[in-house]
């Protein structure tokens, strides 16, 4: 903004920002929903699973390839971004997009009857129909999303008690289950294990603090000493297994979790050994996400480049999928991206987001000009008649993150 006037940048952005809220958001659960088929109004929400194959597992446990996969993915990148527009420009307008997230991920984490357990998304059908499993990764962008709203200008009491009940139940239950008779999993819905639910021991090192960031976020929010021990039991094993993260070396979508939890940690932890250990590593990552996001947004900005922005999504039930395993007394049939073919519009284009997020959320970092007008670039590339993914919010939240830091 220049003298209250939007800057041509913004502009383009509010594009983004539009196709998102306007075609991907859904008033009856306040989620984000994967992706379009089709041109209708309800396009992203109408070739969902009913909740009748929903309560029967169909397509899968997890409900990976329907399209309400990722809703609370989807919430931590928003969430972010509205919070980061907010400090940006003082936007009062913020506060009402804050309370809509919110309500999304408030309704997610309550929706279950097993306290603690965070469905991938909600049916707006009715409002209640989910599937039984869910990920880490669905967790720590919840994690970080109440982190934000909890400690911003936008919270209300009422919201910080929801985000108090709701972190205490998740700690109550990763406390239960992620023990070494469970192989460090949490259970999935129906008390089984499932796909993606390991939280300790034999993991990577950007998992290594999915678990201590609930168990710090909860002792800062709550101010139950019980929690801070847990946090520390777990800090300095998390924080030496972290330090061997490769940049690049796994997808986007990981390396910026990971400085979700690293974040997190340098922003709540009062010890200033653990507050440098963290800045210089958010320093590492830094300068080769942003790069690599630059090299992506040039790739993608070209006429092959569009071609893949332009993959149209089809109902899911014409979708191909593979057998991915078996899992408590369930297998599991997935679309991969290597073999589903619309994922080619979505995870180059997220990337382009996810990787400048990655270096604007490090302290002291300079997101470079050059990286930022490749940004603003690739969010003014797309053509949002012809686009279909929910991929346009991860450039929003870096958009916001960088302007934040002016």
């Amino acid at each position: 903004m220049r003298d209250g006037i939007p800057t041509p940048e913004v502009l383009t952005m509010e594009k983004s920002w539009n196709f998102v809220w306007d075609r991907l958001f859904d008033g009856r659960t306040c989620m984000f929903y994967n992706y379009l088929v089709g041109q209708e109004p309800d396009a992203a929400t109408r070739y969902l699973p009913e909740p009748e194959l929903i309560c029967r597992l169909v397509p899968n446990p997890g409900g990976y390839g329907t399209g309400m996969e990722d809703c609370m993915l989807n919430a931590g990148l928003m969430m972010d971004a509205v919070i980061a527009r907010y400090e940006a420009t003082g936007d009062e307008a913020m506060r009402e997009y804050a309370a809509r997230v919110y309500r999304g991920m408030e309704l997610d984490a309550t929706v279950s009857p097993q306290k603690g357990f965070l469905p991938r998304g909600v049916s707006p059908a009715d409002g209640q129909s989910h599937y039984i499993d869910t990920s880490r990764d669905q967790y720590t962008n919840w994690f970080y999303a109440a982190y934000r709203l909890y400690f911003s200008a936008l919270s209300d009491d009422a919201q910080k008690e929801s985000i108090r009940r709701c972190l205490t139940a998740m700690a109550e239950k990763m406390e239960a289950d992620i023990v070494p008779e469970n192989n460090w999993r949490f259970r999935r819905e129906d008390g089984n294990f499932g796909f993606v639910g390991q939280m300790w021991g034999d993991v990577h090192p950007h998992e290594a603090l999915r678990l201590p960031m609930l168990y710090l976020l909860t002792w800062k929010t709550t101010g139950n000493p019980h929690w801070q021990e847990m946090y520390l039991r777990y800090r300095e094993e998390a924080l030496t297994k972290t330090l061997d993260h490769v940049p690049l070396s796994g997808p986007t979508y990981a390396g910026l979790q990971l400085q979700f939890s690293v974040r997190l940690v340098y922003d709540l932890d009062d010890d200033p050994k653990v507050r440098e250990t963290c800045r210089t590593f958010m320093r590492k990552m830094a300068e080769p996400y942003e790069a690599m996001s630059v090299r992506k947004a040039e790739e993608l900005m070209t006429p092959e480049g569009t071609q893949w922005l332009e993959i149209p999504y089809v109902d899911w039930r014409i979708s191909k999928f593979r057998y991915a395993g078996f899992w408590g007394d369930y297998g599991y049939f997935v679309p991969e991206p290597s073999d589903f073919r619309e994922h080619q519009s979505y995870y180059p284009l997220r990337a382009v987001g996810e990787g400048i997020a990655v270096a604007a959320m490090c302290p002291g970092w300079k997101v470079s000009d050059a990286a930022e007008e490749r940004l603003v670039r690739m969010a003014e590339f797309v053509d949002y008649e012809k686009h279909a993914t929910c991929a346009p919010i991860a450039l929003i939240e870096a958009y916001w993150l960088v302007q934040a830091k002016k």
